[in-house]
């Protein structure tokens, strides 16, 4: 194995709680206590919303019936655990079915039928995902060891005959009693977040797509989905708040225009209002209150109309009637005159006055005849007197009723009102002169007539104004549920705005700190894949600078920014580089995103990407692929020949496998370079060599099984472990601390140390005497001789049963 000079790619460095880092920058951020509660509501809740429930998950197998290019069942089996696994074959071999195996277990999707916006593209190839030559299920089983699980977790996907692609039926079996449905294994965010599967087309498309993908892609990783939640939140919240206003700005101008033409002065009132900079919505509001309007308008008037009142035609009949009667009366006593009847009431008063002063004389004062003014004349004096003054105050009260019953009636006889028609003027102006008439009979008929002419008339007024106002006040009704509805979308708005002001705040101060924030993370991104770009740059005078990106995430324009110099003359990478270096490039930007600690897959899956690289950048690719799987398990589809004989020709470590196609659709694996059986291979050459003498046989040949030996009992001690739940890291540097076979077989055995004898004695009782004393004899490193070359073959056979065995554990 070659040790690279290039500095081993490290998982990018990403703090686990952006959320803590936000929360921390509140304490002294300068925003108001409204703001700051806002900020920590939207952040509430969103960490930690789908934590997964199975981490640490490596490949064991996957088995593929009936879809695509495989048809009766066929198992690839790879080695669990961080390591690297080649699997080749021809096109048209059933290679890509298996990639595209797990993916589809996975996912229910195939990237490879869909554009870069996840919409089926290739329909002519989704119509043929069912095999051809098979007739019986189509189903998928991907079989995982996860950490802390003594059992295998396997997927299976299903379809029904009649169902298309897209309507499988998906389970997990080993998560409890029964299966389970997928989303129990709580990878739904980070098979978008962490995605362990790249497939050529994917390669491809990740140089082409639009910026925005680029970018949506790269900003998955930097585990900022939290803070994108909370900022979603508050954008949710802002658009509600908004909603009001922009449907009020919007109604504004469309009602504007419905009533523009409406004949009615309170429309053109509310028209004014809304017409207004800030329309006035507290005069709409007393418009659809009924508020009154001004007396000069034309509204006004017509009420002033359709209330309009002439002469009470009974009070003036009554009146009438009335005076007639005082008049009747009055003339009745008319003959009386009151002012004569008193004089000559005074006269004989004084008469009688002056005869009691003188009671012996009875001449007359005035003719001056004897006797006149005697007893009986005073008698009937008196009587006369009295006769008298009783006529004068009848007449005297009949003269004063026809001045009350006139003055009663003038009193019914009002002004002219204001505003009336023209034709009104001539009734009310004769109306009005009866005033003036003196005569109480004349009086009496002008007035009944022209009262009676008049309120006929002001009637016919009132019931045509009536008329018109009722026309008016209906359409009037018609517009007031239009101008309610709209102040209520403008209070709702003016109610929202103190609120939408803090809302605004706090997204633009969140805003600021997720730039912060992704723009310290992407430098960690950045420096990760500058060093897989350094294995992948071989003999190329493109160098990777800064990895950023543009904007933000609802920027419509966002992007991502890849310097590059060309011989130290900086440049776009997009515009400079070849095919190969983009195939290289969109490597560099994904695998940091599968390497990411916080991702729940131990394995990386990558499909063909060794096309258009040249020579030099196959033998960078299988270096980088060789450090990459001393953490995580790499298992890598292709055509080309070329990456395997790399790791042959640099004696990279790895598990090489073969995918054969036959007639019908029957797929085979077989082993190339699997590590146990490549030890037992060469330890067989060596047994082979005639060259070789016993000697030499007995000093390199336990070696070589030791190695086929150890290959296997890693791989049983990596099982055990992890099922223990002992993390990855853990593990590897607990095997790595294994000096004997008996350390690996331990771990193996019991997931702990323990002595060599508890070791043989599980051994013996698991795999029988001969697999425990072939290890012993390994574990030494030496045996007894083996006489010739037929021995030595027995031992390779026996030491490769026992290897089975062990691998079996």
């Amino acid at each position: 194995m070659t040790t690279s000079t290039s500095p081993a790619p490290t998982a990018p460095a990403l703090p686990a709680s952006p959320i803590a880092a936000v929360v921390q920058r509140l304490e002294s951020a300068p925003l108001s206590e409204e703001v700051d509660a806002l900020v920590r509501e939207a952040l509430d809740g969103v960490e930690g919303s789908e934590a997964a429930a199975v981490r640490g998950a490596y490949l064991k197998s996957i088995t593929v019936e009936g879809f695509r290019g495989i048809g009766e069942a066929a198992t690839l089996h790879i080695p669990p655990g961080p390591g690297l696994t080649v699997i080749q074959g021809r096109n048209g071999s059933g290679k890509s079915s298996f990639a595209e195996g797990i993916e589809v277990a996975l996912t229910g999707r195939n990237r490879r039928w869909e554009d870069e916006d996840g919409k089926n593209v290739q329909t002519a190839q989704q119509d043929g995902w069912r095999n051809l030559h098979h007739s019986g299920p189509h189903r998928l089983e991907l079989e995982l060891l996860a950490s802390g699980r003594v059992r295998p977790l396997t997927i299976t996907r299903t379809w029904a005959d009649t169902t298309s692609f897209s309507e499988s039926e998906s389970a997990v079996l080993g998560l409890g009693p029964a299966p389970l449905p997928l989303a129990a294994l709580g990878w739904a965010e980070d098979l978008r977040s962490f995605r362990p599967i790249l497939s050529y087309s994917e390669l491809g498309q990740m140089m082409s797509a639009k910026p925005s993908r680029m970018y949506d892609r790269l900003a998955t990783l930097l585990g900022l989905g939290t803070l994108s939640e909370a900022a979603d939140r508050l954008a949710a919240r802002e658009q509600q708040l908004t909603l009001s206003e922009k449907q009020a700005k919007t109604a504004l101008p469309p009602l504007v225009a419905a009533l523009a033409d409406v004949p009615d002065e309170r429309v053109h009132d509310a028209v004014t209002a809304l017409r207004q900079r800030v329309p006035d919505r507290e005069r709409i509001r007393a418009l659809i209150a009924g508020a009154p309007l001004a007396d000069t308008t034309e509204l006004a008037r017509l009420h002033r109309l359709a209330a309009l009142s002439g002469p009470d035609t009974d009070a003036v009949t009554e009146a009438v009637a009335r005076l007639r009667e005082a008049v009747a009366a009055a003339e009745d006593v008319r003959h009386s005159d009151a002012g004569t009847a008193l004089a000559r009431a005074d006269l004989l008063d004084r008469a009688l006055r002056l005869r009691s002063q003188h009671p012996a004389d009875h001449t007359c004062p005035v003719c001056r005849s004897a006797d006149r003014l005697d007893d009986a004349w005073a008698a009937a004096a008196a009587a006369q007197a009295d006769l008298l003054r009783e006529e004068a105050a009848e007449a005297r009260c009949a003269q004063q009723a026809v001045r009350d019953s006139t003055d009663d009636l003038r009193a019914l006889i009002h002004n002219r009102a204001t505003d009336l028609p023209d034709h009104l003027h001539v009734l009310w102006d004769e109306w009005v002169a009866c005033r003036g008439i003196r005569d109480p009979h004349e009086l009496a008929a002008r007035a009944e007539k022209q009262a009676a002419a008049l309120a006929d008339a002001c009637r016919h007024v009132r019931q045509e104004e009536k008329h018109r106002l009722a026309e008016q006040d209906e359409q009037w009704r018609g517009v007031v549920p239009q101008l309610a509805s709209w102040l209520a979308l403008a209070d709702a708005a003016a109610a929202a705005k103190p609120l939408l002001a803090q809302v605004k705040k706090a997204r633009a101060w969140l805003k600021e700190v997720q730039a912060d924030l992704r723009e310290a993370r992407m430098r960690s991104i950045a420096e990760t894949a500058q060093s897989i770009w350094q294995y992948l740059s071989q003999e190329s005078n493109v160098a990777l600078g800064d990895v950023t990106l543009k904007g933000s995430e609802t920027y419509s324009g966002r992007g991502v920014a890849l310097n590059v110099t060309v011989d130290d003359v900086d440049a776009s990478a997009l515009g400079v580089v070849s095919q190969g270096e983009l195939f290289s490039l969109a490597l560099a930007l994904f695998l940091p995103r599968a390497m990411a600690p916080q991702s729940p897959f131990g394995f990386i899956v990558i499909d063909d990407p060794v096309q258009s690289m040249d020579p030099r950048k196959v033998e960078g690719l299988a270096r980088l692929l060789e450090e990459i799987a001393r953490t995580h398990q790499v298992v890598v589809f292709s055509h080309d020949t070329r990456l395997p004989d790399a790791l042959r020709f640099h004696r990279i470590k790895a598990t090489i496998l073969e995918i054969g196609r036959f007639r019908r659709s029957k797929v085979t694996v077989r082993s190339v370079d699997d590590p146990v059986k490549r030890e037992l291979a060469a330890a067989r050459a060596v047994a082979r060599d005639n060259k070789v003498t016993a000697a030499v046989l007995n000093e390199v040949l336990p070696g070589q099984c030791r190695l086929a030996l150890e290959a296997a009992l890693q791989e049983s001690a990596r099982r055990t472990l992890l099922g223990t739940g002992v993390g990855h890291l853990a593990v590897e540097e607990r095997i790595g601390k294994a000096r004997e076979l008996t350390d690996l077989a331990a771990l193996a055995l019991f997931g702990e140390s323990r002595s060599k004898a508890d070791v043989y004695r599980e051994i013996g009782r698991r795999l029988g005497s001969d697999a425990s004393d072939i290890v012993g004899l390994c574990n030494r490193g030496a045996h007894t001789a083996v006489p010739d070359t037929a021995d030595a073959v027995t031992f390779i056979n026996r030491v490769a049963t026992t290897a089975e065995g062990l691998r079996s554990l």
